[in-house]
């Protein structure tokens, strides 16, 4: 099994890492005035396709979906949307750290309510097995990024599910820059099953997706 099946999370800097996620991303979201900022997007409708439609590109029957870091559920809603337009039904859950944004998402799609959890990825328990898994490697410490996708894969995907990695550049960064996490995942050991990528109007890639597959028992 490829990487730290036992981690220990919960240590002090791990603490400190969740803590200020929290503050930047709580200000920073609900202070937003559209639904695309409220989901951490700046841009219109078109633009927020291009860097987020790619995420389909892993869809290939139809399924339970897991959105990890939800926000306020509008990737949930447009990937249900545009799966439909590619012939697949995909149930679409969501999962925010957040409970201000898990609150938000609730309110704005009340038909969903009972699917949207708060919690933190690294500790939740999923309440049963997904057939797709969409994270991004930032919802954990760097020093925790290898075991996260590891416990998706082992304890949030059916057999033959499938963990959807995507990166749309770091927050962190001054100059934010969708990281090669197809690369990534190939140097922990994975086989990578497919990738996709989403570029601006310029040709500059911002978004960049790769998947990799649970393994039947």
């Amino acid at each position: 099994m490829v990487g730290d099946t036992n981690p220990s999370y919960g240590a002090p800097d791990d603490e400190a890492y969740y803590r200020e996620t929290r503050e930047m991303l709580e200000e920073s979201y609900l202070g937003a005035d559209d639904p695309r900022g409220q989901s951490g997007f700046r841009g219109d409708e078109a633009r927020w396709e291009r860097a987020r439609r790619p995420i389909v590109s892993a869809v290939d029957r139809d399924g339970t979906f897991l959105d990890v870091g939800c926000a306020n559920g509008l990737l949930m809603e447009s990937l249900a949307a545009w799966a439909a337009e590619d012939g697949y039904k995909i149930e679409p859950y969501g999962l925010d750290l957040i409970d201000s944004l898990a609150a938000l998402a609730r309110r704005r799609l009340p038909q969903w309510a009972d699917r949207i959890f708060t919690g933190n990825v690294t500790d939740w328990q999923p309440p049963f097995r997904f057939d797709f898994v969409r994270t991004e490697l930032e919802y954990a410490p760097a020093h925790r990024r290898q075991a996260l996708v590891e416990r998706l894969l082992r304890e949030f995907v059916v057999p033959g599910g499938r963990v959807i990695v995507c990166s749309y550049g770091s927050s962190r960064r001054p100059a934010p820059k969708a990281e090669p996490v197809g690369e990534i995942l190939r140097g922990w050991g994975y086989e990578v099953a497919g990738q996709a990528e989403g570029s601006d109007v310029n040709g500059v890639v911002f978004a960049r997706v790769a998947w990799i597959d649970r393994a039947d028992p």
